[in-house]
């Protein structure tokens, strides 16, 4: 398990691979076995919810399917990545 404060290459590494399966889901392949359909219907709809379990905090990110697709994978993994290390986006 990570914290926000693991090395950088740890928690980069876990964001490459998060954006990995997130990019494949949104191009319709099922990188992991999708038990009940939960994957598909996901795709059904505008946004997805991710889930990513830490040792100091569990985050919830919610993000368009768009999004998803009009942003490179490196492009995702960073913005995982500055969720997993404690920056957040300012509101408008």
């Amino acid at each position: 398990m990570t914290t926000s404060r693991s090395p950088l290459r740890v928690l980069k590494a876990q964001a490459d691979h998060i954006a990995k399966l997130v990019k494949a889901i949104s191009r319709g392949e099922s990188p992991v076995e999708d038990r009940g359909g939960k994957l598909a219907a996901a795709r059904n709809r505008d946004s997805v919810k991710l889930g990513v379990v830490m040792d100091d905090k569990v985050l919830t990110i919610d993000i368009r399917w768009a999004t998803i697709r009009e942003t490179s994978e490196v492009g995702i993994a960073e913005f995982i990545l500055k969720y997993m290390r404690g920056a957040r986006d300012a509101a408008h």
